[in-house]
């Protein structure tokens, strides 16, 4: 009994294909108990029988030509590839690139294998075909390859309206579970890359196992404290059913004044803390909507202030103020609007407490981008 395998793979119209020993079969009948195999080669009269299992059943004729290897493996690679672009929303070309690398293609394979370039268009109309269209309005139908996971899970929480405006929530049931056991956990809007209809993606992660874990992904309608509060008591309803608490040792999240007020309101027994790279970020746009980047790129005194102001957060508590009166005293004069800025929203507006990071080990929410340091 021959016992070479059969694999099975799609040509690249989407129809059936079966590889045995080298050689490539399109189906041509399939009568449920048996289905009819002729080789790809036209002249070619060998034919394979396989049963309703895909097992082989038995096989006639010989093949007037020799196999082809190489063909055969870039079929089966550009069929993963396909997979991939099916199924997931990660970029062609990056899909494209680790299936090269992970396949190992032979020489004779790679110098027949057209380049991620030359192969981003085919891949990218078959993406199309199956991604649902642009929404024209807010009101729009999820499909479910977007509110499950792969493997069928639930992944849309909640999806309701808030003030007549619609607020939806992604997270698995493992995501939240992981998720409510962490003592430290950290909150980021994101507002320049968002989808239409909506004013912010707004994400909650934590650390697991030393890697940053997005847990909690929503699309948001607003900065509101109102809106913030609907996703604590959702989540706190969710915790209870899980038997676990939504009440984290700590909270990291930017300065946005809905979340930090509905953050006072919900974790009374929680740490809550500003983000440093936030505190830098608006210290830096400051600088360039008040006209002073030429100064700072150029002048390094007016460099070496400007540093000096945003790096007050990381100074002990009781040191900040002092420290605000030295640079206060000692600034360029072309600074005295920054100053004032920041004495007025910084030292005057927030409590010192919520945006001092001087001993705690993370010091930002933008811990996606890489291992917490």
């Amino acid at each position: 009994m021959n016992t070479l395998a059969l694999k099975f793979s799609t040509t690249s119209k989407g129809k059936q294909l079966l590889i045995y020993d080298g050689y490539m079969y399109n189906l041509i009948k399939d009568r449920g108990c048996v289905k009819y195999w002729r080789c790809q080669e036209r002249s070619c009269s060998a034919i394979i029988h396989t049963n309703k299992n895909d097992h082989l059943k038995t096989r006639s004729g010989n093949h007037n030509h020799v196999p082809t290897p190489e063909r055969i493996e870039l079929i089966q690679f550009k069929y993963e590839v396909k997979r991939r672009v099916l199924e997931e929303s990660t970029p062609i070309a990056r899909i494209y690139d680790q299936q090269l690398a992970a396949a190992q293609l032979t020489l004779p394979a790679l110098s027949i294998a057209p380049t991620s370039r030359e192969a981003q268009s085919s891949f990218q109309h078959l993406r199309r075909k199956t991604t649902p269209p642009l929404p024209v309005s807010g009101d729009f139908e999820i499909p479910d390859r977007c509110s499950q996971t792969l493997d069928g899970n639930n992944f849309l929480l909640s999806d309701t309206t808030v003030r007549n405006k619609r607020v939806l929530v992604f997270a698995t049931g493992l995501q939240l579970a992981i998720f409510f056991q962490s003592s430290h956990i950290f909150m980021d809007g994101t507002f320049t890359v968002c989808p239409p209809y909506f004013d912010q993606v707004f994400t909650m992660y934590c650390i697991h196992h030393d890697q940053a874990i997005p847990c909690i992904i929503a699309l948001l309608p607003g900065r509101s404290a109102m809106i913030y509060q609907y996703i604590f008591d959702l989540l706190d309803n969710e915790a209870k059913e899980l038997g676990l608490s939504f009440g984290p040792d700590t909270i990291t999240s930017d300065f946005e004044p809905g979340l930090i007020k509905a953050i006072k309101r919900q974790f009374h027994n929680s740490r809550h803390l500003g983000c440093y790279f936030h505190h830098t970020q608006s210290v830096y746009k400051k600088i360039q909507s008040l006209g002073l980047s030429s100064q700072y790129k150029n002048d390094e005194e007016v460099r070496s202030h400007a540093r000096k102001l945003m790096a007050v957060p990381l100074l002990p508590l009781e040191k900040m103020n002092l420290a605000f009166e030295y640079l206060v005293d000692n600034h360029p004069a072309c600074l005295d609007p920054l100053f004032n800025y920041y004495e007025s929203f910084w030292m005057e507006s927030l409590p010192l407490k919520l945006w001092n990071v001087s001993n705690i080990k993370i010091k930002t929410n933008n811990i996606a981008e890489g291992k917490p340091s």
